[in-house]
């Protein structure tokens, strides 16, 4: 069966532009993936397809199941009998015979591609027949070596069986047991709370047991050292508290460690603010006063004089500004954060005020830091995390993006209040021009704002954030860093690309 959305934003699985993937028909040679169709290659809840669009990387597709959609001439296939496993599955006598990727077992009597010692003559009790699934060791769940050279082991495609709760009647059949129905699997912010199931990496490779060794060695994130995680199987967690959200342990012994694909609850996410923006068009000197709480991420960098820069919550406990913002001092004891505020004076009564604990200046004396706060921010209506892009993600020429601040209006209204304006990203080969900024953007910054000149982001607005709407959310791609004057004809204002540090913000934050 086709897909039922347009073929044309249908990216064909056999092409890396513009979504670069490893769901190739090579790689998956008996998923069916010809063309640009629908499939479910990896084992998610519906099958899915990657997209031409560069704002969203995949989406599911929306297939009926042939028993609500079968017509006349097309027939109903019969269920399969379901094939479930109890407890961890050491008692597993099914004939599943596939992993949770889709790669077919190894025969537990081979040796090739992966030599073992788990053979029929070693655990005589654990059925090791043929290439079927079993759990011979006492792992969380039923697995196999793979026929993949590259992967030696991976769990099965198998769900757990509900038990009955009830005593059975003995007068009654014994109902067959059935798989656990999927659960809603998405993730709230980072995605620390996250106890879903899934098990895959972004780059499609399966998570190795958090309790396992092999192939990756490591004592950092175990059931014992974090036995509130959910570690107990091999599900995506986020043990520390990243801002980029749940990860694993692969394995694929030349991959380490690799974050997982997880969508965001509704209303819950981040950058998702329940007072939505105006959106309103035309840079922050000719821009527009915000609605109360409409940008629940944007914070008040302040020392004793008052508000100093702006910046942008993206961790209940992490801020991100500009380096510059901080040449005043390096004590922490220098400055403080007010957060949930509209008003410059700070006089909300939603205001949450946080003392720094560190301040971390970005690599190389580029215009970034990161402030963390002494105790978290309280997530709520009024505060909110907004979302960080993908790595070196590049916002494409003339997407329409927002800055925030209290910074100066030049007499254009709104003084004293959050004012936002909306206005496109110029690609830096245009910003770079002789009658531009000739030459003096550099790749790990972006350009933004209306070539007429009248509006702009001036003095008191740097540090604070630039973001771009995707899928019903707000990503950071730009802190405010710096530009000749205010609202000067083909003077653009310059940021921060905050997708070439995600890696650096990851890594700060797991550090500390």
């Amino acid at each position: 069966m086709t897909s039922s959305c347009h073929i044309s934003n249908t990216q064909s699985w056999s092409v890396q532009t513009p979504q670069k993937h490893n769901r190739s028909p090579d790689n998956y040679p008996c998923k069916g993936l010809d063309s640009n169709h629908c499939r479910n290659p990896g084992n998610e809840k519906m099958p899915w397809c990657y997209t031409t669009n560069t704002e969203t990387r995949w989406e599911y597709c929306k297939v009926p199941s042939c028993g609500d959609a079968a017509g006349p001439d097309e027939p109903v296939i019969p269920v399969e009998e379901e094939d479930c496993y109890e407890g961890d599955g050491t008692s597993y006598r099914g004939v599943t015979s596939e992993t949770i990727s889709g790669k077919r077992c190894q025969r537990w009597t081979a040796m090739t591609p992966h030599s073992h010692k788990k053979t029929p003559q070693v655990f005589p009790q654990a059925d090791l027949r043929r290439n079927l699934c079993r759990n011979p060791d006492g792992d969380p769940a039923p697995w196999c070596y793979t026929t993949d050279p590259t992967v030696r082991w991976e769990y099965c495609n198998l769900e757990k069986c509900i038990t009955p709760t009830k005593p059975l009647n003995p007068l009654v059949p014994t109902p067959v047991p059935t798989p656990v129905p999927a659960q809603k699997d998405c993730k709230t912010g980072n995605g620390d709370t996250y106890r879903g199931v899934t098990s895959i990496t972004v780059q499609g490779v399966t998570c190795q047991a958090w309790s396992a060794q092999s192939p990756q060695q490591h004592n950092s994130f175990t059931p014992q050292t974090h036995p509130t995680k959910g570690l107990e199987g091999n599900s995506c967690r986020n043990p520390e508290g990243g801002v980029n959200g749940p990860w694993c342990y692969t394995t694929d012994s030349n991959t380490r460690w690799d974050y997982c694909q997880i969508p965001g609850c509704a209303g819950m996410n981040c950058g998702t603010p329940v007072t939505k923006p105006r959106r309103c068009l035309g840079r922050i000197v000719g821009g527009c006063v915000s609605k109360a709480h409409s940008w629940p991420w944007q914070i008040s960098l302040r020392t004793s004089s008052g508000h100093l820069c702006g910046g942008t919550l993206i961790h209940s406990q992490w801020v991100l500004t500009a380096a510059h913002c901080l040449e005043g001092s390096n004590e922490t004891s220098a400055y403080k954060v007010l957060l949930g505020v509209h008003t410059e004076r700070a006089n909300d009564t939603f205001k949450q005020e946080r003392n720094l604990e560190k301040l971390v200046l970005g690599p190389n004396g580029v215009d970034i830091a990161l402030l963390k706060l002494q105790t978290p921010a309280i997530i709520n209506d009024k505060v909110l995390p907004v979302c960080l892009p993908e790595k070196d993600f590049v916002v494409p020429s003339g997407t329409e993006c927002y800055v925030t601040g209290w910074g100066e209006t030049q007499g254009t209204g709104g003084e004293g209040v959050l004012k936002e304006a909306g206005f496109p990203v110029i690609e830096n080969k245009i910003c770079n021009r002789p009658s531009y900024l000739d030459g003096k953007v550099k790749d790990h910054e972006m350009c933004a704002g209306n070539i007429e000149g009248g509006n702009d982001s001036c003095q008191r607005d740097s540090g604070g954030p630039l973001v771009c709407h995707s899928q019903n959310r707000y990503v950071l791609q730009g802190v405010t860093s710096w530009g000749y004057g205010c609202a000067i004809a083909m003077k653009p204002g310059v940021y921060a690309r905050v997708s070439k540090f995600v890696d650096w913000i990851d890594t700060t934050i797991k550090a500390n």
